[in-house]
């Protein structure tokens, strides 16, 4: 029979492991869930989501009344995160060759990835208080009320899209758009751009 003394370490494994899995996976909810938002990224309005997945591939797509979504997706990179950019708007200062981009998948990702900075690091600051927003979440779920789990959960939930955002970073090839073209709704993308809102 096992005495109180043997049982102990066995029993703190378990709650390790389970305020571990409240972690990430109250993270990976909270990003699910919350993982989007609406950024400039010059000379472009764009919608950025990301949710968790096993693909690693990117969405890029153009949204305007008159075709409905121009898309085209590539597997990008080599992490546990999908992501999604649709252009909703454009400035009326754009160059000509900033809208022709605008019918190429490949040419629409390195305009963007050129003054793509402050949007991205916007996004990833959001991705990160949602990973530790849910963490927290998780955390409260398995705690019973003892405060070291509810902040062990969290760390890990943070810790755990911190990593996923290195291997994004490491590992991101936006030349995987180049052999890949836009999929209309409806109509064609000849409109574009003069159907999408300007900023």
């Amino acid at each position: 029979m096992a005495s109180g003394e043997d049982r102990r370490p066995r029993k703190a494994f378990v709650w390790t492991l389970l305020t571990i899995v409240a972690g990430v996976g109250g993270a990976t909810g909270a990003i699910a869930i919350g993982g989007s938002g609406t950024y400039d990224m010059p000379p472009f309005r764009a919608e950025l989501r990301a949710w968790p997945a096993t693909s690693g591939k990117t969405e890029i797509a153009v949204r305007a009344p008159v075709i409905g979504r121009a898309r085209a997706e590539a597997g990008t990179h080599n992490a546990p995160i999908d992501f999604r950019v649709t252009i909703v708007g454009v400035s009326g200062s754009a160059t000509a060759s900033e809208l022709a981009a605008l019918r190429n998948p490949r040419d629409l990702m390195t305009v963007l990835a050129r003054n793509d900075s402050a949007a991205v690091r916007a996004f990833a600051i959001k991705l990160g208080v949602l990973a530790l927003g849910g963490g927290i979440v998780g955390g409260v779920v398995v705690s019973f009320g003892r405060w070291r789990r509810i902040v062990g959960a969290a760390v890990i939930g943070l810790i755990a899209v911190a990593l996923v955002g290195v291997a994004v970073k490491a590992t991101y090839n936006a030349d995987a758009f180049a052999k890949t073209h836009f999929v209309v709704d409806r109509g064609s993308l000849d409109i574009l751009p003069s159907s999408l809102p300007t900023l």
